[in-house]
């Protein structure tokens, strides 16, 4: 069965330090339920879940499993409707996506949310 909750399908590593992932919401995700009935916004929470999706997924090609323990600085600065892409860039100072890492959120280009996760091997 499909976890409807998850959005994202694939990370990418593009340098040792640095992972990005596309996402087209799909217009009937489950999502948008009730935020907000005639103007649908995905919620801020939903761009973090696919943050930390992205951060464990990578580290499953790599066999491994992280904690996601904090969220720190995240902004929002704006909306992501039914249908639109939204582009995952996260980077890490050593390369490991271990310890702070610091993501954005982009819509056409703008970002639309930034912040930190703080990540650990379990």
């Amino acid at each position: 069965m499909t976890n409807r909750w998850k959005l994202l399908k694939d990370v990418q590593q593009v340098a040792p330090n640095m992972l990005e992932a596309e996402i087209t919401v799909p217009k009937d995700s489950i999502w948008f339920t009730g935020h907000f009935p005639g103007e649908p916004i995905l919620p801020g929470i939903a761009l973090v879940h696919s943050v930390c999706e992205a951060v464990e997924k990578d580290a499953q090609k790599k066999g491994e499993s992280v904690t996601i323990s904090e969220l720190k600085r995240v902004r929002f600065t704006g909306p992501v409707r039914p249908g639109e892409t939204i582009h995952l860039s996260l980077a890490s100072e050593d390369g490991s996506m271990r310890g702070l890492v610091n993501f954005k959120v982009a819509v056409h280009g703008q970002v639309i949310c930034t912040g930190q996760v703080s990540v650990t091997n379990t």
